[in-house]
């Protein structure tokens, strides 16, 4: 794999600039939720902030990877659950930042065994509700998914964050107790579960774990050297 950096959820948060400065010449992977912050920040900035990161994707292309938040296509995807945090004050410029550069996001990138999404893959839910193929590329699976039953699994909210009993979060809004058995054989990293730094849990199977990044706040993020 190449040199990558991974960066969790920005929420309106300019901490990335910094990262992308120190380490050039690295790939970049932004794991989503670029709106909605936790505290007070202009709209104007928030706006401007993401259109810092659409510029620097534009300017570097494959070497900077825009991944897809929950907070993020509640702002263009009308069946979309909404999020907390929803700013109707910034709908319509979100809207057409979103929709203008649509073609620069995406659900999932994969390299080799290493998925990265915004919030991860539970095995039970790529088999049971998305109904993957586990011998297929996983992340073209997830950019594409094929019919309604499938798109519909991907925006689905778990018990854990206010979904029906018994449903498991897709990749936007898994929960941290919703992943306990990953996505078998392959790494994942992900953002979304807040937490302090990088931290790294094992999966039930061989070649099986899943890397949470939600620190950006704290000034954190995932360095993957090779």
């Amino acid at each position: 794999m190449k040199p990558t950096i991974a960066i969790g959820d920005v929420h309106g948060l300019d901490y990335w600039k910094g990262i992308v400065k120190e380490h050039p010449g690295k790939r970049i992977v932004f794991l989503g939720d670029y709106l909605d912050p936790y505290y007070y920040i202009p709209s104007s900035e928030l706006i401007e902030n993401l259109q810092h990161i659409i510029a620097l994707k534009v300017e570097r292309g494959d070497d900077v990877v825009l991944l897809l938040g929950n907070h993020d296509v509640h702002y263009f995807e009308e069946d979309a659950p909404m999020g907390t945090r929803y700013n109707p004050q910034i709908v319509r410029r979100a809207m057409k930042l979103f929709s203008d550069n649509r073609n620069l996001f995406m659900y999932a990138f994969q390299d080799g065994r290493t998925i990265f999404t915004h919030a991860g893959i539970s095995q039970q839910w790529f088999t049971r509700d998305f109904e993957g193929n586990s011998h297929g590329n996983i992340a073209d699976q997830l950019n594409c998914p094929h019919g309604e039953r499938q798109h519909q699994a991907i925006l689905r909210v778990g018990c854990r964050r206010g979904g029906w009993s018994g449903d498991v979060g897709g990749i936007l809004w898994a929960d941290i107790d919703e992943l306990t058995d990953p996505l078998h054989g392959y790494t994942q990293v992900v953002g979304h579960n807040r937490v302090t730094e990088v931290i790294t849990r094992q999966g039930t199977v061989p070649d099986t774990k899943i890397i949470f990044c939600d620190c950006l706040r704290n000034g954190n993020y995932l360095l993957i050297e090779e």
